[in-house]
């Protein structure tokens, strides 16, 4: 099992977990613990199963897709929310020779493809999402704009984006 995929699997798992305690405490409110303690785990799970399938979804896959790129132009990609006005879009994030591009899947309200190029990011930064969660990068370019995305492994993200960068630059 490659990184993306452990890291996926991770979040899915933090954060069915996550779903279970918020909605045992919700059911737990409404209608006594005892409900709680039995609908709550069985929510998370199948809440964490349903995101499995739709990550991994033929048509999620199709959807996300970028066209008019060799498969060995890719140097790295991976699941990815883009923040567009108030919503997380999600879609996948390609880092290409010269660019990052983004292509969300169909089930957003903004399905949008994005690109931005690695000459006009001017500095890469992290943020929590919801000011907990340690997966928020930050793309701060050179005219000033901002781009946000939720990623898995920022780190490797933020390091391979710098590296295409330095490579362009000699």
């Amino acid at each position: 099992m490659n990184d993306d995929k452990k890291a996926t699997l991770k979040a899915l798992v933090v954060s069915s977990i996550g779903f279970t305690i918020l909605f045992g405490v919700i059911i737990a409110l409404m209608n006594g613990i005892g409900y709680a303690l039995i609908a709550a785990p069985i929510a998370g799970l199948l809440w964490g199963l349903l995101m499995y399938f739709f990550i991994n979804s033929k048509k999620v896959k199709q959807q996300t897709q970028i066209t008019g790129v060799d498969e060995r132009d890719i140097i790295h990609s991976g699941g990815a929310n883009h923040f567009k006005n108030a919503e997380a879009v999600g879609g996948k994030l390609y880092l290409l020779q010269n660019k990052l591009e983004f292509k969300s899947h169909g089930f957003n309200i903004q399905n949008h493809a994005f690109i931005i190029y690695t000459e006009e990011i001017k500095e890469i930064t992290y943020f929590n999402t919801l000011g907990l969660v340690p997966n928020g990068m930050k793309l701060i370019l050179k005219d000033g704009d901002e781009e946000k995305f939720v990623v898995n492994n920022r780190n490797f993200w933020k390091t391979a984006i710098f590296r295409q960068m330095q490579n362009q630059s000699l």
